[in-house]
């Protein structure tokens, strides 16, 4: 399955939101949020931050090659994203503007947010459209997860429901959805198989016999046809029946030549 890797260096100025982004990211350590690694000044006086590496499939692709999650799966995918927004709700982490596709699933399932710093200099990273604050973007990005679970399964309209409210933005209405989400099903793993039709290899048919190639098969197979009956006879016996004729044969010339 195809990866994305991610590793952005941003600048920006040395107070408002983005130092406090800045500041905050370097602080916090958060175990499902892009890290800072790096932090310096330009030679024009701009604060500069190196974020990590990080590998993984965004989002949407993921819930492409995964199918249709099943309940505990999507509370692997989802349950990290909204003690994210929890903690942004309540003042604990400051998140910059994401998308979905800026959350990217690792090779173990783990979520990761990709947030980008509020107030960045234009040209540290592409330019993109339909960003959202950040704490917004992690219930879009969990909605996503929970519209490809079969809606079949008992616990969907529950989640629809509290996910709708969580979006009003009220951080009461995110840890309402948290206790929803937890009480679906017990995390389970991401499993990153093949289509069962990826990777079967189908043996191409036996070339069908013809002419004589076919007689000799149809003899072995089903045996001798005798007669215009139909009555088969094994080669077996058909091999026995040619050595004894051929031993009489033998012996009748013998006694002949002996008179």
């Amino acid at each position: 399955m195809p990866t994305t890797t991610v590793e952005h260096r941003w600048s920006g100025p040395g107070t408002g939101p983005y130092a406090a982004w800045v500041a905050d990211r370097c602080a916090a350590e958060p175990q499902h949020c892009v890290r800072v690694t790096a932090v310096g000044r330009s030679a024009a006086g701009r604060l500069v931050v190196q974020t990590e590496q990080l590998a993984g499939t965004p989002l949407p692709d993921a819930l492409d090659r995964i199918g249709v999650p099943t309940v505990g799966v999507a509370v692997t995918l989802t349950l990290p994203l909204l003690e994210l927004a929890v903690d942004a709700g309540a003042g604990a982490l400051l998140l910059g503007d994401a998308r979905a596709d800026d959350v990217l699933v690792d090779d173990a399932g783990a979520p990761v947010l990709v947030d980008h710093p509020p107030d960045a200099d234009p040209g540290s990273a592409p330019a993109r459209t339909s960003e959202s604050p950040g704490a917004v973007a992690l219930l879009h990005a969990v909605r996503l997860v929970w519209e490809r679970v079969d809606p079949r399964e008992p616990c969907r309209a529950a989640v629809d429901d509290a996910v709708t409210g969580a979006l009003g933005g009220a951080v009461e209405d995110v840890r309402r959805l948290v206790a929803v989400v937890q009480a679906t099903s017990p995390p389970r793993p991401v499993r990153w198989e093949p289509p069962a039709d990826v990777y079967t290899v189908v043996a191409p048919p036996a070339p069908v016999p013809t002419g004589h190639l076919a007689l000799v098969r149809d003899a072995l197979e089903r045996g001798v046809r005798l007669g215009v009956g139909g009555v088969r006879v094994s080669p077996r016996m058909v091999l026995v029946g040619v050595v004894v004729a051929a031993g009489l044969v033998a012996a009748g010339v013998l006694g002949l030549q002996g008179a």
